[in-house]
């Protein structure tokens, strides 16, 4: 079973990403069965790479769904076969392993496939003996499978003519032979240079007999092999016709799937292949896994734990058929269902964060100065430096505790952290309302909020007509009635609010005037409890 991903939201913020990182780090020391990876859905907000820089802490990967892959339920430990080798060798392998299937390598790339089909098809069910007219055998492969003895002959000499038993008297034998024919034979020491005279490349000499030296000097001076064995006449026979290679009986027309590829996509492939199995294959064509019948009839869905949110709009794609393992958040309850009890943490506080650091003190875990630098920075960008109104005593407390692991100020290093959002970078439209969008649906009603929170809310303001154009297109684009940027002033400890679309429910929910769609809202910090929760009810009303 692969991995658990711990993620937070659509459009992540500094808590979202934060906190999932944390948790996860939290997972992984107190639940060893398992491994936990932090992912992430979108970009990495400014204040957030200057955390992760700041501590030394990698930052997780971006995904774009939780869809099943086939990497989630490939058998991943795959036998495999070498081109070069014999039937016989695969067949051993498929039996040692009870496998019925083994693809082929040449090297460390995927070449084809052999299974128990091309066994029984080809070789198993035959009755009679396969010459080498089709398919030549070196003699180094038939010493291989009949576990002989090189008599007389060079390995490497290919063998191309009929394979003949030699039961008949000499005479009436001799009428059978052509030149280059290989013929199995047991102490008939009259048949043996008779055989080699008629032109023979190759004597296999069964029973554990051992031809006479004036029989291996012929052999030598006609430039025939002679192999010697210890499997009677009928043993032989049955092995010869697995001595072909790998490479010459393979079936090259195979479903191949990468690793990162649907597993609903593969399943139609691997479904509609007269095979029982797909390769797994990199981009490069190694082979990383397989991917069977049984694996798509017990296909996994992915585990996930959502933190800072719980509502489907705002997760990853796929996460309404993944398996949702906990989840950690402090807003509303949304939408996400489970098939069983989970662990659901959802407190009344300002920041997930919030939460996660007392999980550390409830599971008995020191909080590491890394990980207690991103809690305190996600702590203090959802309660806008402990000044929201969503911000409460526990925020307070986790706040002082976390910056007391860095010495450090509290508020000091948050207005450090608000000041590098923009330290050098120019300013875009785009990112101010994209980076932090959220969406609320009520009945009919949809309604974008977006929130930049800022030391110096002009800064912002001074490119109102770029923005209004950015929401307006937003908002056609994606069918919004409501759009809603709040430019949020850390310093005067209000916001700007820039509304597009039906203004009169922004006016009517939030009790204010918007000239031209824009107004100044005094002590407005929070999105969720002070705009966000007011249009709610306002669309519901």
């Amino acid at each position: 079973m692969g991995p658990v991903l711990v993620f937070g939201h659509k459009n992540p913020d500094n808590d979202s990403i934060c906190s999932a990182v944390a948790y996860a780090h939290l997972k992984n020391l107190t639940d060893p069965e398992n491994v936990y990876v932090p992912a992430r859905l979108g970009s990495v907000p400014h204040e957030t790479a200057w955390v992760f820089a700041r501590f030394g802490v990698q930052l997780p990967e971006e995904i774009t769904h939780v869809h099943t892959r086939v990497r989630d339920v490939m058998t991943e430990s795959v036998v495999s076969v070498s081109a070069d080798q014999t039937m016989l060798d695969a067949g051993r392998l498929m039996r040692e392993h009870h496998v019925r299937a083994l693809p082929v390598l040449e090297g460390s790339v995927v070449r084809g496939l052999v299974n128990v089909r091309n066994l029984a098809e080809r070789y198993l069910d035959e009755t009679e003996i396969r010459g080498f007219g089709k398919v030549p055998v070196s003699v180094a492969s038939l010493v291989r499978v009949l576990d002989g003895d090189l008599v007389v002959g060079d390995p490497k000499e290919q063998l191309e003519g009929n394979v003949l038993i030699a039961a008949m008297e000499p005479a009436t034998m001799l009428g059978y032979i052509q030149p280059g024919d290989t013929l199995i034979v047991g102490d008939r020491k009259r048949t043996q240079p008779m055989a080699l005279d008629a032109g023979v490349a190759c004597l296999i000499v069964s029973g554990g007999a051992r031809p006479d030296e004036e029989v291996l000097e012929v052999a030598r001076a006609r430039g025939a092999a002679v192999i010697a064995t210890v499997h009677d006449s009928y043993a032989a026979a049955r092995l010869v016709n697995l001595s072909t290679s790998v490479r010459d009986v393979m079936d090259t027309h195979v479903p191949y799937v990468e690793p990162d590829t649907l597993l609903s996509e593969a399943a139609e492939d691997a479904l509609s292949s007269e095979h029982r199995e797909a390769l797994v294959v990199d981009g490069d064509g190694r082979l990383v896994g397989i991917l069977t019948r049984t694996n798509l009839a017990f296909g996994a869905r992915r585990r996930v734990v959502l933190v800072d949110h719980n509502e489907l709009a705002q997760s990853a794609p796929g996460v309404a058929n993944a398996s949702v393992v906990e989840i950690v958040d402090h807003h509303r309850v949304g939408d996400v269902q489970t098939n069983g009890p989970i662990l659901f943490l959802n407190l009344p506080v300002g920041s997930t964060a919030t939460i996660v650091a007392q999980r550390y003190d409830e599971l008995g875990v020191e909080i590491p100065e890394s990980m207690a630098g991103l809690l305190l920075a996600a702590v203090l960008t959802d309660t806008v430096l402990l000044k929201s109104p969503t911000t409460t005593d526990v925020d307070r407390a986790v706040a002082d505790k976390l910056a007391a692991i860095l010495a450090a100020d509290a508020i000091e290093f948050g207005m450090e952290m608000f000041r590098a959002r923009t330290a050098g970078e120019p300013f875009s439209a785009e990112r101010a309302l994209m980076a932090d969008l959220k969406e609320y649906r009520v009945g009919d009603v949809t309604t974008a909020i977006g929130q930049v929170e800022t030391v110096d809310a002009g800064e912002v303001m001074a490119h109102l007509e770029e923005l209004q154009q950015l929401m307006e297109g937003l908002r056609t684009n994606r069918g919004y009635d409501l759009v809603i940027l709040m430019v949020t002033d850390v310093v005067r400890e209000g916001s700007n609010i820039i509304a597009i679309g039906k203004i009169r429910l922004a006016e009517r929910g939030l009790d204010i005037s918007l000239t031209d769609g824009v107004t100044w809202m005094d002590g407005v910090l929070s999105r969720k409890k002070q705009v966000a929760s007011r249009l709610v009810d306002a669309a519901s009303g």
